[in-house]
């Protein structure tokens, strides 16, 4: 294995493809693909890439999917070579577990640097069902101005800054937190937004789900991030309540490590019209365990002022520019560092993650479970 770890990030969207479909190739997965309507700026290809490893009916199934935030695809791209290049040994893989990459859920964003995609929707903020399973965000309506600004003056950011600040002295951190990365449905231009319809992404991936894990009765579903929490620091977020089946899998499975956004002590408040209601759907009478691996970045407020800042770009800016430029390369470094330390913890403990998690499903802990959903 090679020393430093850190060749396994791409140095753009096209180059991440392409090691990872020459990759999948070269230990046997069977590849498939999703295309997206949208073209990249140079007219090329963007596309949802699978590629699926095992039994034709197996009996568990491990995903791992990486991108649905655009930019935070560095990182999980990275996850999955290592994972295929040095990992992954097809002759001692368990033959009633399957696996499955899913490449780039949202390649546009990856592709032009982005969390959102084309129509600035975050993807996941985007599995509800539209209109009806829109749900207000009262803290983003107030700061609506404050985290949608005309201009990023000095004068106009202290201004926002102080405004900020009375908030959280008002309503806590908590709610500020709630206000910042829940999702809004008013405000196409502005951030968080999560759409008025299923984007071609989300729409893909469920059914991606439905077939490429082939009636497997236990998946486990690892959907990989950066940017909340310690520098370096992975923490398993769950939207499930500490007493759900899908908490008390990942419990177990993963220890401590696994953490429930309506319990409290997650990095993550509870969200809505994430991927995990978009794989309810796909994958009923499943024993699912759905889990976002959280990779922490840089300081929270850091990342909520680059992504405020990239928003105020494409909307209000000038892209090709010094000031666009430099949010540009803000907005890549709080979702994936330069350092190469923390490129190189980040694919140490994926690749001890994809671990875990294989030894859990070949060991057949998750049978212990109930099916049902509660």
């Amino acid at each position: 294995m090679a020393s430093d770890e850190t060749i396994h990030f791409p140095a753009d969207y096209s180059a991440a493809r392409e090691a990872f479909r020459q990759a999948a190739k070269a230990v046997g997965f069977q590849q498939s693909g999703h295309a997206l309507a949208v073209r990249a700026t140079d007219g090329s290809e963007l596309s949802l890439d699978c590629a699926y490893y095992g039994a034709a009916n197996p009996e568990a199934v491990l995903a791992v999917s990486s991108g649905i935030h655009g930019v935070e695809g560095f990182a999980g791209s990275a996850i999955q070579h290592r994972f295929l290049t040095h990992d992954f040994d097809a002759p001692r893989w368990p033959s009633h577990v399957g696996v499955l990459l899913v490449h780039a859920i949202n390649p546009h964003g990856f592709a032009n640097l982005r969390r959102v995609n084309e129509s600035n929707v975050d993807l996941n903020r985007n599995f509800v069902a539209h209109p009806d399973g829109h749900e207000p965000n009262p803290g983003y309506e107030e700061l609506h101005d404050v985290i949608n600004p005309e201009d990023l003056e000095p004068e106009t950011e202290e201004a926002c800054s102080e405004r900020i600040r009375a908030f959280a002295r008002t309503h806590g951190r908590e709610r500020m937190q709630e206000a910042f990365t829940r999702a809004q449905y008013r405000w196409p231009d502005g951030v968080q937004f999560g759409g008025t319809r299923l984007e071609e992404s989300p729409s893909a991936l469920t059914r991606i789900a439905a077939e490429q894990t082939r009636g497997a009765a236990n998946v486990l579903w690892l959907d990989l991030h950066t940017g909340l929490g310690p520098p370096g620091q992975l923490e398993l977020i769950s939207e499930y309540a500490p007493d759900h089946a899908a908490f008390r899998r990942g419990r177990a499975w993963f220890g401590d490590q696994a953490r429930s956004t309506l319990a409290g002590d997650s990095v993550s408040v509870p969200l809505s019209g994430v991927i995990e209601r978009g794989l309810e759907r796909a994958l009923p009478d499943r024993a699912l365990t759905p889990l976002t691996a959280e990779f922490g970045t840089h300081d929270s407020g850091r990342v909520f002022w680059a992504m405020r800042a990239d928003n105020w770009l494409h909307h209000k800016g000038e892209l090709d520019s010094d000031q666009g430029r430099a949010i540009q390369e803000e907005l890549v470094e709080v979702f994936c560092p330069k350092d190469p330390a923390w490129r190189t913890s980040v694919v140490d403990q994926g690749s001890a993650l994809l671990g875990t998690a294989t030894k859990a499903l070949a060991s057949g802990q998750a049978a212990a479970f109930s099916l049902s959903r509660r």
